[in-house]
């Protein structure tokens, strides 16, 4: 039996993303309400950049549509 060292398939899956360590000033009021999320920073941070882009897309389409009038 061996022991130790990388088994084929063990671990945990990776989400496809690529991993940086950043630091984030926030205030105590955008920190608990990221505790209150009870979502890790990360996720919280993904669906933020989420949310942010599809407000752009929904107001360049407004944009679009209320310059054809």
């Amino acid at each position: 039996m061996t022991r130790g060292g990388k088994r084929e398939g063990s671990g945990r899956k990776s989400s496809g993303g690529i991993a940086r360590r950043v630091s984030l000033t926030l205030s105590p009021e955008q920190w608990e309400m990221i505790d209150k999320s009870e979502q890790s920073i990360s996720s919280f941070v993904r669906h933020l950049i989420c949310e942010n882009e599809l407000l752009k897309m929904k107001r360049k389409s407004r944009t679009k549509r209320d310059g054809e009038n």
